[in-house]
């Protein structure tokens, strides 16, 4: 069994962030990202963030600096060196609130990696009929909130879906990316460790659960050790600010797995490019103000 030492983790990402943020990364995609890792699609954030008659030069391709209402906690952005720097537009700081809204592309998703198949699990009762896979993403991180079905983040089809033929309309296309893959429920992994499980709701779930076209849920049967999928998290910001403090350089603050990735000027269905591998976190109001509150205690 592979034991992960969470001591070094913090020091270990804080490391790797520095290093994809002094390089030219014009080349990294999403699957080379560390999971699990909180990524934005700058694309759906930039329609938030500039006004509809905006230009379409290679300055729109930033993105402003991000604040949660929630916390108040201030994030920015550190793009790729080949972006050019609008210091005008670099000051903006927009309100993101990750509203989950069915036929509108997320702006932010949690990008993880399964770590197991269906086909290589253990029978464990009834529970094996309805698994589908384990992956490297604790609900724990995934902010406060939860739906109608008790899960923090739902499965969507996802920004590199491999698992469906390149004539699905949906593979990696904007609003389609967002798309739940209905009837599989994400929650904590059976194996009682800091992972999550992926599993249908009802035992022929594919039968049960999938759209007309039979692709919406039926990819996940397929799943393998190693791929990778994203979830759409209830409480995304929550979720970006769990991420930052878990994999923060201090646990309080710093860039954490944060990262801001694009499939602007990419064929359809192609990985997104990694166009900001790094997002730091600069102010949290909420975690100022209770140090406050502990100093006049003291």
């Amino acid at each position: 069994m592979f034991v992960q030492n969470n001591k070094r983790r913090p020091a270990l990402i804080a490391t790797a962030v520095v290093l994809l943020s002094s390089l030219n990364v014009e080349s990294l995609l999403l699957y080379e990202l560390p999971t699990p890792s909180f990524v934005i699609d700058t694309q759906a954030l930039r329609r938030i963030a500039i006004a509809p008659t905006a230009s379409n030069d290679v300055s729109t391709q930033l993105v402003p600096s991000i604040r949660l209402p929630d916390s108040g906690a201030l994030f920015r952005p550190h793009p790729i060196k080949s972006l050019v720097i609008d210091s005008e537009f670099a000051s903006t700081v927009v309100d993101v609130t990750f509203p989950v809204e069915e036929g509108q592309a997320s702006i932010g998703f949690i990008h993880s990696t399964v770590t197991l198949a269906s086909e290589d699990a253990t029978p464990d009762g009834d529970s094996i009929a309805t698994f589908l896979a384990e992956i490297d993403l604790d609900p724990s991180l995934c902010g406060r909130h939860k739906d109608e079905l008790g899960q923090f983040a739902k499965l969507v089809l996802g920004l590199n879906n491999h698992h469906v033929g390149s004539y699905y309309w949906a593979r990696s296309a904007g609003a389609g990316a967002s798309m739940e893959a209905p009837g599989v429920l994400f929650g904590c992994s059976p194996s009682g460790n800091d992972r999550g499980a992926l599993r249908w709701i009802e035992e022929r779930g594919p039968a049960l659960c999938n759209s007309n076209d039979g692709k919406r849920s039926e990819w996940v049967n397929f799943l393998r050790k190693g791929d990778t999928v994203q979830l759409v998290p209830v409480d995304g910001q929550g979720a970006m600010l769990q991420m930052s403090k878990s994999f923060g350089s201090d646990g309080t603050n710093g860039t954490g797995r944060l990262f801001g990735i694009s499939s602007e000027g990419r064929p359809m269905g192609s990985e997104p490019e990694v166009v900001y591998p790094a997002i730091e976190l600069v102010l949290c109001l909420r975690q100022l103000f209770l140090a406050v509150v502990k100093g006049k205690d003291a």
